[in-house]
């Protein structure tokens, strides 16, 4: 008798939504950003999730318009690489100069993401 893979008995909602993109979509209780215009340069950062940025994110995304503004995704992820996931926002955007992004391992040290950022050469 075989028994069936985790993969294959997890109904968990994290699995069904991977499966399923229909069941992605995760209203956000607020996607406006005070004095949004004044912003030049805006910071993606979100945890990676099968690959891809993780769901909520994208509502973000949608909801805002990046016309005029410099984008910086960045991600956490244990063993999961940047992948496509900025490229896959700024099509989801459709406005903005994004950038590429940077993917900084779950244990990342606070100076590890400070030296990042400050190499980028962003004054603020």
């Amino acid at each position: 008798r075989s028994r069936a893979s985790t993969s294959e008995t997890d109904s968990s909602g994290g699995t069904r939504q991977q499966a399923d993109e229909s069941l992605r979509e995760v209203a956000l209780t607020a996607a406006a950003v005070e004095n949004w215009e004044e912003y030049g340069t805006v910071f993606i950062g979100y945890p990676i999730w099968w690959g891809i940025a993780a769901w909520p994110v994208d509502g973000f995304v949608t909801g805002n318009d990046f016309t005029g503004k410099t984008v910086i995704p960045f991600c956490t992820s244990a063993s999961s690489p940047l992948g496509q996931s900025g490229e896959l926002l700024a099509k989801l955007a459709g406005t903005g100069d994004w950038q590429e992004g940077h993917r900084f391992g779950s244990s990342a040290a606070q100076s590890e993401v400070a030296a990042w950022a400050e190499g980028l050469g962003i004054s603020g």
